[in-house]
């Protein structure tokens, strides 16, 4: 912790303390521990998981989890249901510890209602590859509803499956080496005080086959990007190659401009 300022080294202490504590005092998990306590323990597992990477800095080296859930007479939905904001616990987990979260995570929960002769309650997998497709979920794309909630377009609602969809202003504007882009959600040229903030290149989306998941690009290294979901603003980075995975529900923020994505799956 040499370097650290006294209250960043009195906090990580109190982490390891902490842990440590929580690891001698903690029993295991019981057979019929509730979904509460087992998303806590999963939380506690993917902590450790947290890397130094010098500096007084941390890395979580993952961007696909997977937590096994394997109970007798398990309440899937009641499972399912509490780990649905994993995504958002576990971020809140890594902040704390002052570890920068990947741009994607791929988490999912898989719950047994069996128990197999010494299997573990809880088990938590962890991979920096994406991992084959579920073959159980159907091979339709989902469609990727976008709504211009703020901003002028030439129309409001937008519908698309799979590939890649770009967004700035104008149809087809072109670059200083006269190299021509086609948006496919092209904002006006009309000065409004929103429109005009829209770049001219200034964001992608596209899908991902590993993920089956909708990834948002910030293409523009003047006008700002931004992720707005459930109350919370996360600043898309330029020319980031991972990107950001998009959710249903989300509201995409360009410059001042603002789009409501809603992802749908087929049937």
């Amino acid at each position: 912790m040499k370097g650290l300022p006294v209250t960043e080294q009195l906090l990580d202490a109190a982490r390891t303390l902490r842990s440590r504590v929580r690891s001698f005092f903690d029993a295991p998990l019981a057979p019929t521990a509730p979904p509460l306590e087992l998303l806590q323990g999963a939380l506690d597992e993917l902590e450790g998981k947290v890397q130094p990477s010098g500096r007084g800095s941390r890395i979580f080296p993952y961007t696909r989890v997977v937590v096994h859930v394997t109970q007798p007479a398990a309440d899937r939905a009641a499972i399912e249901a509490v780990f649905a904001p994993l995504e958002t616990r576990l971020r809140e987990r890594l902040a704390e510890l002052r570890c920068e979260p990947p741009a994607i995570l791929d988490l999912s929960v898989v719950v047994t209602d069996r128990t197999d002769a010494g299997a573990a309650i809880l088990r938590v997998e962890c991979s920096d590859e994406p991992g084959p497709l579920d073959h159980g979920r159907t091979a339709a794309i989902p469609e990727l509803r976008v709504h211009v909630a703020k901003g002028h377009c030439d129309g409001a609602d937008y519908t698309f499956t799979g590939g890649v969809v770009a967004i700035g202003r104008g149809s087809e504007p072109s670059d200083a080496l006269g190299r021509v882009r086609r948006n496919d959600v092209a904002f006006g040229d009309g000065r409004d005080g929103v429109t005009e903030t829209v770049a001219r290149a200034h964001a992608r989306i596209e899908f991902d086959p590993a993920l089956r998941a909708y990834v948002l690009f910030n293409e523009s290294s003047t006008n700002p990007t931004f992720l707005l979901r459930g109350g919370r603003t996360l600043r898309v980075t330029p020319r980031d190659r991972r990107g950001v995975r998009l959710a249903s529900g989300d509201n995409l923020q360009l410059g001042r401009a603002i789009l409501a994505i809603t992802i749908a799956e087929r049937e």
